[in-house]
């Protein structure tokens, strides 16, 4: 089962079809691609501050457990877990983004795959 938010862009003109056509559907669930290359990722979705307070949280932590003494596995093991709480929270940064942007929260469509 696949659950989608549905958002409505902010109206730009008269025309409904060009309106339509701007509607978005953002699937919740995981999302790998933001997992393994979480700041293209974040580029492309063009989720600017979340990729400042990426870039920032990531800097933090490389200072920390160099000031630590951390050894490659912690480091490595660190910022996967960072990965891993960006590919779960995909849909829900893209979500307040959105809605940042003025966008509309229209619905839920639950679907089969």
């Amino acid at each position: 089962m696949t659950v989608y938010m549905v958002f409505e862009p902010p109206r730009r003109g008269a025309d409904p079809v060009k309106h339509a056509e701007r509607i978005v559907f953002v699937r919740d669930r995981f999302c790998w691609s933001a997992f393994l290359f979480t700041p293209l990722w974040l580029l492309w979705r063009r989720l600017w501050l979340a990729l400042v307070v990426y870039i920032v949280i990531m800097v933090a932590l490389a200072v920390g457990l160099t000031w630590l003494g951390a050894g490659a596995g912690a480091r490595f093991t660190a910022y996967a877990l960072i990965g891993l709480l960006i590919g779960f929270e995909a849909a829900t940064l893209r979500r307040w983004t959105l809605l940042g942007r003025g966008w509309r929260e229209l619905s839920t469509v639950i679907g089969d795959d």
